[in-house]
């Protein structure tokens, strides 16, 4: 059996917009449903929020940096 490459061309900073948006997306999504039970304002959601928000942008750097290497990058949305 042969094994042949398939490289394709990526736009990096496309890669990198697209991942932003969607993530700012999700978190968005959350923070909304965790309104529903959580007053807004309160120390709880404050506390919960910074710590989601924290958490999800620690994960989508090490992604990205699995992904593309040792890069700094902004997230733009």
């Amino acid at each position: 059996m042969t094994h042949s490459n398939i490289v394709q061309e990526v736009d990096l900073l496309e890669v990198i917009r697209s991942v932003g948006k969607k993530s700012k997306k999700h978190q968005a999504k959350i923070l909304q449903e965790l309104e529903k039970h959580i007053k807004k304002g309160t120390p709880e959601f404050e506390e919960f929020r910074k710590f989601f928000l924290d958490e999800q942008n620690n994960f989508t750097r090490a992604v990205m940096r699995d992904i593309f290497g040792d890069i700094e990058y902004m997230l733009k949305g």
